[in-house]
């Protein structure tokens, strides 16, 4: 079965020593001796080299500063690995030292990046690539991809969380920490993989495409009426342009029309010399009117001097009526009869016409352009309206550009924001549902299988003041919560009180939860707990047992006895980080506490000078 499991904590030291920690699998294995001697900073130089970004937690004064390189050599899966970072004083955090065959080396030496070296043991610990963050956060993004940091702190216990009454987990002020725990917390019971996270992930992604559809199709249906307003103005304006004969009142029709506008806008400006040419006959035509009309209004002052003309005339009468006046000559009577024939046209030309000569051919010409004018004007008229514009090409092709960008602010939400098939988008999700679906009654049964295992544990680990208790985690709060069996009173963690029970109520949800994920064969969960001074309710302040002790004897006879229960399951280790006595626990024949080196007191601790 897989494990992974600590087999050694290495500590180059500037003088030269190696100072070399030695841990068996599947034992409790206890660093244990005075205050001051460096335990509590185990936890984190296990922590900082499975790749946390800082030395945070490790004393800087008395063990960074006597340490050249850390290292940790570890089992996993039964391939040993040895990862080596340096001191905090090298300044250097891209780089590291590995060795995939788990050989101690002299001196380690850089030989690796950071960045590489979490590939490879994302691989090692069997995390997916495809496994990713289901759902986003303030610090995690969705769709990120998970790491197996984000199962380590399900193995953390500080001497501060151990006890805690507000939170289980480590590092609580830490918001992409907590967040990250939230996120991977069913990964970690083995109910969520690649799959189901990839589910809630796309899921996700098209439930919120549908909002911001439905929002900008809401946002589209309320500009629609300003937008009609708008485009018929663009409309009449068209119109008025000579681009187009008249303005539908429907949107859709008008806002068709003016697209075809904007998409035969390079077609070249017709008709412009024949416009012309009409436009100079219509004004000749319309001149030589001018004057026919002219010449038509003379009629009366012709018809007066022809008057004039015939009473001149008059005269020549009399002396043909009195022959005996004039002088007998061939002249005078030649001069006479000319006066008298000329009388005579005269009023035969009043007499049969009422109008001057020519008038008439005058008014048949005035006739004959009137009716000449009203069809060239009639070409003209049409000549215009198929014409893209009346005025200008500048004026024209200034409002074609302010048309095309209207027309795209609307057309683009139109075409683009709402183009999904609805029914292809149901039957997406409905079948990322029916995944997400099995895996929420997967989760329903782990969290009952975790329950149950916290209440085995809590009935050797008895809480004090809540016999007859039943305890439940909440996965939103991560904390457990004590029912009444009648369930009338349900007691809050923050309020059960005593050290003691909030040791218990930790060990019991750690243990519960990696026999879970052990019972589910989670292979990137790790197979070990460092739990840094559990004791500490049961001492006081000058460092002497209280008459409590006893109680801290059934937490570590829980202990001893979870290693045991665990070998069905593949193994678990613990490291426990004590001030206790070994004579302590071998006094309670606890067969799995496994002292690591010796006992850290008087001048020997952790660093070896």
């Amino acid at each position: 079965m897989s494990s992974i499991q600590i087999k050694n904590i290495l500590l180059w030291q500037k003088n030269g020593t190696l100072r070399n920690l030695e841990f068996l699998e599947n034992r409790v294995n206890v660093i244990t001796g005075d205050s001051g001697k460096g335990k509590s900073s185990i936890l984190y130089i296990i922590d900082y080299c499975l790749l946390a970004s800082e030395t945070k937690g490790i004393s800087k004064t008395n063990i960074d500063s006597k340490v050249t390189w850390y290292g940790l050599r570890i089992n996993i899966h039964g391939r040993e690995i040895l990862i080596g970072r340096p001191s905090e004083e090298n300044a250097e955090t891209s780089q590291a030292f590995f060795s995939e065959d788990g050989i101690i080396p002299e001196a380690p030496h850089f030989n690796i990046k950071v960045d590489n070296l979490k590939k490879i043991l994302n691989d090692a610990f069997g995390i997916d690539s495809e496994l990713k963050i289901p759902y986003g956060g303030r610090h995690i993004r969705t769709g990120s991809k998970v790491s197996f940091r984000s199962f380590l702190p399900h193995s953390y216990q500080d001497q501060n969380a151990i006890i805690a009454p507000e939170y289980l987990y480590i590092r609580p002020a830490d918001g992409r920490y907590q967040e990250s725990i939230e996120r991977t917390f069913r990964m970690a019971l083995g109910v969520e993989n690649a799959k189901t996270s990839t589910a809630k992930t796309k899921l996700l992604d098209l439930e919120q495409k549908q909002v911001a559809i439905e929002r900008k199709r809401e946002i589209f249906e309320k500009n629609k009426l300003a937008f009609s307003d708008d485009l018929q103005g663009l409309g009449r304006e068209a119109a008025a342009l000579g681009i187009i004969e008249d303005v539908p009142t429907d949107v859709d029709a008008l806002l068709k029309k003016l697209k075809e506008v904007v998409i035969d806008s390079d077609i070249p400006l017709p008709g412009k010399g024949e416009t012309e040419a009409l436009e100079k006959k219509i004004f000749s035509l319309r001149s030589k009117n001018k004057k026919y009309e002219s010449f038509a209004d003379k009629k009366l002052e012709f018809s007066n001097s022809t008057k004039q003309a015939e009473d001149a005339l008059r005269p020549v009468e009399f002396f043909n009526e009195h022959p005996e006046l004039i002088f007998p000559s061939e002249l005078a009577n030649s001069l006479i009869h000319h006066l008298q024939t000329e009388l005579s046209r005269l009023r035969a030309a009043l007499k049969s016409k009422s109008q001057a000569p020519f008038l008439a051919e005058v008014k048949d010409l005035i006739s004959e352009n009137t009716k000449e004018i009203k069809n060239l004007e009639e070409k003209l008229a049409a000549l215009q309206k198929n014409q893209k514009s009346r005025s200008s090409p500048k004026e024209y092709y200034k409002y074609i550009g302010r048309l095309d960008t209207k027309i795209q602010l609307f057309s683009d939400s139109d075409n683009h924001t709402f183009a999904y098939d609805p029914e292809e988008f149901q039957t997406k999700v409905d079948q990322l549902k029916s995944v997400i679906e099995e895996d929420n009654l997967k989760v329903e049964l782990a969290e009952q299988k975790l329950n149950e295992f916290i209440n085995d544990k809590l009935k050797r680990l008895k809480l004090k003041g809540y016999d007859n208790f039943t305890a439940r985690f909440s996965e939103k709060e991560r904390l457990i919560h004590l029912f009444s069996e009648d369930l009338s009173c349900v007691e809050k963690m923050p309020d059960i009180g005593s050290a003691s029970n909030y040791l218990y109520l930790h060990l019991a949800y750690f243990f519960a939860i990696h026999q879970v994920a052990k019972r589910h064969k989670v292979t990137w969960m790790p197979s070990f707990m460092v739990l840094d001074q559990p004791s500490t309710p049961y001492f006081s302040n000058e460092g002497e047992p209280t008459d409590d002790i006893i109680s801290l004897d059934a937490a570590l006879i829980e202990m001893n006895s979870f290693i045991k229960h665990m070998d069905e399951e593949g193994g678990f280790q613990i490291i426990l980080l004590e001030h206790i006595k070994e004579t302590h626990w071998k006094r309670l024949a606890l067969d799995r506490f496994h002292l690591v080196d010796k006992e850290l007191r008087g001048d020997y601790g952790l660093i070896l000078d």
